[in-house]
């Protein structure tokens, strides 16, 4: 009875041993592919110019500020990037995704090339850098910060505008 008791629980120690790894591996897994599916935005190609507008850039043109080797900037509203994982399970590597939420004009350097984009003023615009190469697309509208985040935040603002008994 004891010696079944003992493989027993040798059994379990060893299930735990190896189910640790793999639930982790798991859970990370999962997390690349929410990144993924939260940070990949689909839309119109924003408007490439061979330079900003005065209007768009500003009379004081803003700093640009440099995430993972790119510089970006931009003169109106907020911003959030993030460095989203490629699709393969077994590529370690991550590309660049920013969402603007109103920015009039985004101007990004990557690789020493300067890229200008206008998706135009009151319009989101999420730009990619990946393996060197830089696209936008102009976001529809409520679309930023990822949309599980503005769902939550628009599900909080609901309920506090609800008249509590």
């Amino acid at each position: 009875m004891i010696a079944r008791l003992q493989t027993f629980a040798i059994l379990v120690v060893l299930l735990a041993v190896v189910g640790i790894p793999i639930s982790v591996g798991y859970a990370t897994w999962k997390d690349h592919q929410n990144i993924r599916r939260e940070w990949t935005i689909a839309g119109t190609p924003c408007p490439v110019k061979a330079s900003l507008s005065a209007a768009a850039r500003g009379a004081k043109p803003p700093p640009a500020f440099v995430y993972r080797g790119a510089a970006f900037a931009y003169q109106i509203g907020d911003v959030e990037c993030v460095a989203s994982p490629e699709k393969s399970l077994f590529d370690p590597s991550h590309y660049t995704v920013c969402q603007f939420d109103a920015p009039g004009a985004v101007e990004v350097t990557s690789t020493g090339r300067t890229t200008f984009f206008e998706p135009g003023i009151g319009h989101g615009a999420a730009v990619t850098v990946r393996k060197g190469q830089v696209s936008c697309v102009v976001m529809g509208p409520g679309r930023f910060h990822g949309p599980d985040v503005g769902r939550r935040l628009q599900a909080a603002k609901a309920d506090s505008e609800q008249p509590r008994p």
